[in-house]
């Protein structure tokens, strides 16, 4: 009986060890995609996130956090709002731009970002 438990033990103990502590972060425009995937830790925001994958695949990125605490992004590599907004989803719900600096990424997420 004790041997079930420990056994029972390790395995729950391995299953935590090798849960998904990562989040992939898709960059969807036009002419442009790039997919980056990294662990995700305690408290990280979609907009930590994205400052992460913008200096590891060397893309300029340029925003905002206004006085009220809101984000607004102006730019990622040479794409600049205008005609088109930036669009954000994790796990295919939408983010409102404001938010990004607030919305907490848990692993396993799918981040997509669109020009639309």
């Amino acid at each position: 009986m004790a041997l079930v438990v420990v056994v029972i033990g390790v395995l729950l103990t391995l299953e935590l060890f090798f849960v998904d502590k990562e989040a992939t972060l898709l960059i969807d425009f036009d002419n442009m995609k790039r997919m980056f995937k990294g662990e995700v830790v305690e408290n990280m925001t979609l907009l930590d996130a994205l400052n992460i994958s913008a200096e590891a695949g060397k893309i300029k990125l340029r925003y905002v956090v206004d006085s009220g605490n809101h984000t607004a992004v102006a730019e990622i590599n040479d794409h600049v709002a205008g005609n088109k907004n930036f669009s954000f989803y994790i796990n295919n719900k939408t983010v409102k731009t404001d938010d990004l600096n607030k919305t907490i990424v848990n692993p396993g997420d799918e981040i997509t970002i669109k020009l639309e």
